[in-house]
Parts: structure tokens; sequence; C-alpha cells
């Protein structure tokens, strides 16, 4: 087992020097043999994970660790000085001051700095296996960029570190140790923005080098309060030990605050949408599918402690609104990667609700979402990517003859859009079991209860919306060509769409297993309280919640299947037409359906900025 723990953590490691250093020719069978290795290792750690696993690291990795911590806060600095953010400068400052003072004050214990769960497992599942799947996809995409083969090199390298990074995230118990790696993938989400150097992606990476240090000093400020007030070890299983003390609500509510930056929950959202100018890649890998799962694994993490509190009541009104918020957002976009964007911050925001109300059913509801969105949106924006390179498209109402240009692309961008939306995929299971648990909730509080279940139907129904808007564009077609041929989009990208393709299938056929054997043992470990999936009959029952499967059976056959078959229906001897409207022909246009919310824009962030205090306010009381 701890072998392929240590494979987890230094495999990446070693792949992305490799990669620095051999010549062109290596690098594409490195990566893949690379990916293929790092996918089953995680599968196979999390089949062996029989509870928490603890790991001492020997006294002179937090030496090794300060003076890691040290060089990050100076490159920091140094990127203040280069782009002249003050931000940036002030809050490299304040890490460095507080890192100094913690190193020469804080005793170090001798309790483990690493502790591997089931969630742990389940995390390096969703890292190792998509983000190997991205790093193959991206031997193809990078091949297209206007850099020199070195920088293709490089930006190889990065999405390796981070992975090792993510992977120590996910596995961290002590929360200087979490520092680090949280700054980490901070550096690296900086590094990857920025990678086209040109003036907006350097601006665009600025602002998300300073938000995500906010998160940063609001780790410190929850390992100082530990330290100042005698708390004992400064661990995530010391908090989780002392459930049910009002004196650890507010260290509590600094790491969330620092979660629900990286998950760019609003009035921190301005960061996610400014990363999509990166490379694609970077998009599918930072800022959808793993990097901004952070958040809701931290707030799972942490939820045996903060079910109930005052402070998770305030975090369920925060992602409440979100929800709705993000959910308008997305559907006044053109550009496909920010629609793509703003529906990541919506149901992250359902995701860490779920997490937060820290019951069973909606942990295994955030579970689903977790990975299942990680799977579909990875496979949209890998898509956004195959717009860009081949059919040179960014924006959505360029997208309305894909399915005769493209009908492949098409095709898959289409069951990625249904894999979010329609039964009897994951992701809708999980926000079905979410709307059903609520209204548990909202027996026990009965006000906050009500307009989160308000809040989650009205952001659904927008998202439906969005995601039939984009799906009508996609299945448009002129009627000019009764032929329809896939294109060739290239081996590499084809091939990962079938390995993602085939995920979605084996999560169709295999959820009740999945239920079962994957979920469920996930979420009695985190809660250490049983959480009930059994069948009956035709029913699939997850606590209280009833799924039954012949209707969702049926459903697949009539909405999902009924919508792919229509892009390829020809209708032959019959007469063909435009459009009209009382005479005047009207072409079709995406923007036909456009409105603003920026005018709402400030007003959002500023409510945002209200449920951030909030959250320190009632911690304090």
């Amino acid at each position: 087992m701890e072998s392929y723990l240590s494979g987890l953590f230094f495999l990446p490691l070693l792949v992305s020097l490799l990669l620095l250093i051999l010549p062109k020719n290596l690098v594409k069978p490195l990566v893949i043999v690379a990916a293929v290795a790092l996918s089953a290792m995680s599968v196979i750690a999390f089949s062996n994970i029989s509870g928490a696993q603890y790991i001492t690291a020997p006294d002179y990795t937090n030496n090794i660790v300060f003076g890691l911590d040290v060089l990050l806060l100076c490159f920091f600095g140094w990127v203040a000085i280069q782009r002249k953010s003050l931000w940036v400068g002030i809050l490299s400052v304040v890490q460095l001051a507080g890192l100094i003072y913690l190193f020469f004050n804080l005793s170090h214990t001798q309790s483990a700095q690493l502790m591997v769960d089931e969630l742990s497992g389940f995390m390096f599942i969703l890292i190792n296996v998509i983000s190997s799947i991205i790093a193959i996809f991206s031997l193809k995409y990078i091949e297209q960029e206007d850099c020199s083969p070195f920088r293709r090199k490089y930006f190889l390298s990065i999405i390796f570190w981070f992975i090792a990074a993510m992977n120590l995230v996910v596995s961290a118990d002590n929360l200087e140790y979490f520092f680090l790696f949280f700054e980490l993938t901070t550096l690296a989400s900086y590094l990857l923005i920025s990678f086209r150097k040109d003036e907006v992606s350097e601006k665009n990476a600025v602002t998300a080098l300073w938000m995500n240090q906010i998160g940063g000093v609001a780790l410190l400020s929850a390992i100082f309060y530990i330290h100042l007030n005698q708390l004992g070890d400064i661990t995530f299983t010391n908090l989780l030990s002392n459930t049910g003390q009002q004196a650890i609500l507010l260290p509590l509510a600094f790491i969330s605050i620092a979660a629900l930056i990286k998950g760019a929950q609003m009035p921190f959202s301005k960061w996610l949408l400014g990363a999509m100018v990166a490379p694609t890649p970077v998009s599918a890998l930072l800022h959808s599918s793993t990097m901004v799962k952070i958040a809701p694994f931290v707030i799972l993490r942490l939820s045996p402690a903060l079910k109930d509190t005052s402070l998770s009541m305030v975090i369920i009104g925060l992602t409440a609104f979100v929800f709705v918020a993000a959910a308008l957002g997305a559907l006044a976009q053109d550009n496909f990667k920010r629609i793509l964007a703003h529906s990541t911050i919506a149901l992250l925001a359902l995701m860490i609700m779920m997490a937060a109300l820290g019951t069973p059913t909606t942990t295994i509801a955030a579970l689903v979402l977790i990975l299942f969105h990680g799977i579909s949106k990875s496979m949209l924006f890998l898509n956004a990517g195959i717009l860009e390179k081949v059919f040179h498209m960014k924006e959505t109402s360029d997208m309305d003859r894909l399915s005769e240009t493209g009908p492949f692309t098409a095709m898959v961008m289409i069951i990625g859009f249904m894999s979010l939306l329609l039964p009897p995929f994951g992701a809708f299971i999980g926000k079905w079991l979410s709307i059903e648990t609520l209204g548990s909730f909202a027996i026990e509080s009965k006000l906050l209860g009500a307009l989160t279940i308000v809040a989650v139907a009205f952001g659904g129904a927008i998202l439906t919306l969005l995601y039939f808007k984009v799906i009508g564009v996609l299945i448009n077609r002129s009627g000019e060509t009764d032929k329809i041929s896939f294109e060739k989009t290239g081996m590499i990208y084809r091939a990962t769409m079938y390995m993602l393709l085939g995920i979605i299938t084996f999560s169709i056929f295999g959820l009740p297993w999945l239920l079962t054997q994957y979920f469920s043992p996930v979420s009695e470990a985190t809660l250490q309280q049983a959480a009930t999936v059994t069948s009956e009959g035709w029913n699939m029952l997850i606590g209280s919640v009833s799924l039954p499967i012949v209707p969702l059976a049926i459903a697949f056959l009539m909405l999902p299947a009924t919508l792919l078959t229509a892009m390829f229906i020809r209708f032959k001897n019959v007469d063909r037409a435009k459009e009209y409207m009382c005479g005047e022909k009207v072409n079709y246009s995406f923007g036909s359906f456009y409105f603003s919310t920026e005018v709402a824009t400030p007003w959002f962030y500023s409510i945002g900025i209200a449920f951030f205090l909030a959250m320190l306010m009632v911690s304090l009381l």
C-alpha cells in the first residue's frame, strides 16, 4: 500500500523533471506510460485503503517544508515586483512574516503530517485518471501552440508536478503541510494561466494569484488561532476530534474561506473566469475537473465538525446564492469556455452545499457530483480545445453548423451536456439527491431550508435552459446535405474522447455498483456514520431517497437517445425551406437569447462579501 502512495507522490515529480531534460521524441511515450501508471496506482490505492492511515515524516521535513514555503513566497514577491501588483506584494509579505513567526514559535509535535483515508482515495482516482487523460490530450494540443519546443515540454512538466501537489493536498493532515501544497496549486495556476505571455494572460494570472493568496492567509490565520489558543495539534484530525466545541469554529471558518476561494465562490469567482484565457487543457485540469475540487473536498473533510453549526448555515446560504447567480451568468454568455466556467462555479456551489449539510445522503450527493462533474466538464473543456485548434471556433454562436462540419465533436459535446443534465447520468442523480434531501433540511431549518430549495430549483432550471440552449445549436443543421461523415481530428484527440466516453458509459451501467461499493463507503468513512444504499425491487434506496431504475432507463431511451438520433436523421423526398416569421426570414442566432448580467455583477460580489464576513462573525459569537 505504501509503495502505491509513494508512487502517487513521487512519480509525477520524476516525470515532471524528466520531461524538461529528455529529448522530444521520448516525451510522448513518457507521458502515456506515466498516465497509465498513475491511473492504475490510484485505483489500486483506493481498493486497498481500509480506514485512516497516518504517515509521519522525519523531523527534517519540517525544515524542508519551511524552506519551500519561503522560496515560494519569495517567488510571489518577485512576481509582485515584476508585474507591479500591490496586492500580491502585500499578501506575500504577510504570509512570509507569519510563516517565520510560526517556524520559530510553533512546537512541532510528533503527530502525523499525512493522513490517507477513503476520501483521499476517492480524490486520488479523480485527480490521477482525469488529469492523465488531460495530459495525453495536451500532447497534441501543445504542439499546435506558437511557442518553442522547450516551452511545450515545460507546459507538460507543470501538469505533472501539479498532479503530485494535488495528491499531497488531499493527503495532508498537518495544516502547515496543507498550506504548502495549497499554495503550490496556486503557483501552478499562475504559471499555466500566464503561459501564453500576452498582456491579458499575465493580468488574469496575477488576479488568480492574489485572490488565492487570500486563501493562504486564511489558512495561516487558522494555524495562528489554534497555536495561540492552545487547542492542540494543528491538524484536521485534531479539529475533528473537538467537534462540538465553540472554540474551533473560527479556525474552521478560516479553513472554509480558503476552500471557498479556491472553489471560486463569489466574490472570488473573477479569478476562475479570467483563467479561461489559458490554453484549454489548463481550464480542464485546474479550473473544472481537479484543482477547484479542493473546495468541496475540504468541506467534506470538515463536515462532521461543521454539521448543524451556524457556520454551516452561512456556507449553505452563500452557496445557494452563488448557484443561482453563476447560473444566470452562464446563461448570459456566448463564449463557450466562459459558459463552462460559470456553470462550473454554480455546480461547485451545489457540491459545497451538500458537503456542508453533512448527512450521509448529502455526502453521497456531493461525491457523485464531484466525480461526474469532473468527467463531464473535462470532456467539454477538451472539446473546447478541439473547437479552437481544429475548427477555429470560440463562440457558441459560431457552432450552428457543427453537426455537419464536425459531427463527431458535436456528438461528444452533446453527450457531455446530457451527462450533466439528463437521467440516468451520474450528475443528474447527484442533483436529484440534492433536491430530495433539501426537503428534510427545510423541516429542520424552515426559512433557510425553503430559500435553499427555491434557489436550487431556480438555478437548476436556469442550467437546464442553458444546456438545452447549447444543445440546440449543436444539433442544428442547414439541411443542404444528407451525407454525414465524421471529421478527422487526430489520433490523440479522438483517443482521449473515447476514454472519457467509455468512463461515462461505464458510469451509466455501473451506477448501482458505484453507489454501493464506491460512494457509500467513502461517505461512511468520512462521517463515521452509516450510509445505507440498498436495492428493493426495481428501486435503489439511498437513505430515505428512492431512485426508480425502470423510469430512469426509459428516460434514457426517450431523451438522450432521441437527441443523438436527431443529429443523423435525414428526410428524403421532402421540400426544404428556411424558417419564416410573419413573412420575414429569420436566421437563428445564439445571440437572439443573449442578455447581460454586468449591471448585477457588483451586487453579486457585494452579497458574496457579506456572506464571507458573516462566516467570521457567526464563528466569533
